[in-house]
């Protein structure tokens, strides 16, 4: 007759655990498995909450581009290595550290959020890296038509990050990403102010510093078109990115959460 046990332990979210179980006779091998502890799916409907309330009524303006910035050799080594196909990469541990998709799906960084005082203008300074790739945004979605809600974090409590995933629809990422994120409708300002149509069928992003919003866009792109367009940008801060990326303040109240965690096995 099978029995289960709840066993009330306190894990930390985020970090890695190995559980070993052992039966009381010889005979029950030891089974071992491997978790790391992760935001619920309420969790994640707590961080949509707090990032909505920090959009609603945020200065927006239309979005036409899509950017992503980093360094000269960056963008060489795609066209000289695989062809001007930029290819995508394990998201690392930046933002929230229990985040499902954190080291779990793979994608290329994007950038919607709008230069203050103007029209679709991409933020005129980066923190990534001195070279910009801009692409239309409707190409983007084109692709990756699939939108959901993952992260909503800062680093130093004056920014603060919202993060989007765009996925193929029927695709593996889009597969993980439906059951454990939150799927927003591009069409809805109501669920999505962070990037969304407007009654005209235009996008719109966030306008400004203080609320940025990154889209993580799951497939590999050609960028051979662009090659001619890349243009060079002022950088701040370090100027590039962090390798393994930079955890969220964990002393922000309008960002942490007092979490439960649930287990991803791996």
């Amino acid at each position: 007759m099978e029995q289960s046990y709840d066993i009330p332990l306190q894990f930390q979210p985020g970090n890695s655990y190995k559980v070993e179980v052992e039966g009381f006779d010889f005979s029950m091998p030891k089974q071992t498995a491997n978790f790391r502890a992760v935001l619920t799916r309420g969790d994640i409907l707590d961080l949509h909450s707090r990032a909505m309330n920090h959009a609603y009524g945020h200065d927006n303006s239309k979005c036409f581009y899509l950017y992503r910035n980093k360094s000269v050799e960056y963008f060489n080594d795609i066209f000289r290595r695989t062809g001007g196909i930029m290819e995508v990469y394990d998201k690392d541990n930046s933002g929230d550290p229990a985040s499902p998709i954190n080291l779990w799906i793979k994608g290329l960084f994007f950038m919607a959020t709008v230069e203050p005082g103007t029209i679709g203008v991409p933020l005129r300074k980066s923190a990534f890296g001195s070279v910009r790739i801009c692409i239309e945004a409707e190409e983007l979605l084109r692709q990756a038509p699939n939108l959901y809600f993952a992260d909503y974090y800062c680093m130093r409590g004056k920014i603060h990050y919202v993060t989007l995933v765009m996925t193929k629809p029927w695709s593996k990422t889009d597969h993980y990403c439906h059951s454990r994120l939150l799927a927003l409708d591009v069409n809805s300002y109501a669920n999505n102010p962070f990037f969304f149509r407007d009654k005209l069928g235009d996008l719109r992003t966030t306008r400004g510093y203080d609320l940025l919003v990154e889209l993580l866009f799951t497939e590999d792109l050609d960028i051979n078109e662009y090659r001619r367009s890349l243009m060079y940008t002022p950088t701040i801060g370090r100027g590039s990115s962090t390798p393994g990326g930079i955890p969220k303040n964990p002393f922000c109240r309008q960002c942490n959460l007092n979490r439960n965690s649930q287990f991803e096995q791996f």
